[in-house]
């Protein structure tokens, strides 16, 4: 996988599968992962929140080989340290965490920076500060967070505010992943549609598909 980093029109992916041992269930981590691979994710972003770096850091080299061998990106949330040490393709921000300036001048020019945004003004501080790409959301309502959902047409208009790529997320699944392609995003980023599903490798591909065919 070439890791130069590919801001711009080009977005560097299309979707972006979410996963986490808490999302799937510890025991159907590597089952969930590599079905969102065989469904069409050509990214992942590994996201434990309460993890120690040690742990971290062996379930992400645990992790990569299967990344790998998809020919998909391998992105980090907010470790910058771990994501350096796995030789991760990137690392997402948290809007409160480092910045992306801060964040370049750590993991160097090769990397992928991108941040998670809520609003207008966030996502255009995030791109002046030098993210390569915005997580914008969440888009529908999510556990524990339907109160802060967007909508599309208010993720449409932070999408709009900027020029580098950025990705819908927050709720999408099958039945409204075509709403956000209506809306003006070029990709995608799911999580709970794939981690909890049956079959993993289903959900991505007909959550891909309703996406790519704008299925509202």
């Amino acid at each position: 996988m070439d890791r130069k980093r590919r801001a711009g029109a080009e977005h560097p992916f299309r979707f972006l599968f979410i996963g986490s041992r808490e999302t799937s269930g510890e025991g159907r981590f590597a089952a969930a992962l590599e079905g969102a691979l065989r469904g069409g994710a050509d990214a992942f972003l590994l996201r434990e929140k309460r993890m120690a770096g040690g742990p971290l850091l062996r379930l992400a080299l645990a992790s990569a080989p299967a990344v790998r061998a998809a020919g998909a990106l391998f992105l980090l949330s907010d470790r910058i340290d771990v994501a350096i040490a796995a030789g991760a393709d990137g690392v997402q921000l948290p809007e409160n965490g480092f910045t992306p300036g801060e964040a370049r001048s750590l993991v160097g020019p090769d990397r992928l920076i991108g941040r998670s945004v809520h609003d207008e003004a966030g996502a255009r501080e995030a791109e002046r500060a030098g993210a390569d790409f915005l997580l914008v959301g969440p888009v529908f309502p999510t556990p524990g967070k339907e109160r802060f959902a967007l909508g599309p047409e208010r993720a449409a208009a932070i999408r709009r505010a900027v020029r580098i790529p950025a990705a819908a997320v927050g709720g999408i699944d099958p039945q409204c992943a075509g709403r956000v392609r209506a809306a003006g995003f070029e990709a995608i980023a799911v999580i709970r549609a794939v981690a909890s599903a049956a079959d993993p490798e289903r959900a991505a591909a007909e959550t891909l598909r309703a996406f790519v065919e704008g299925r509202a």
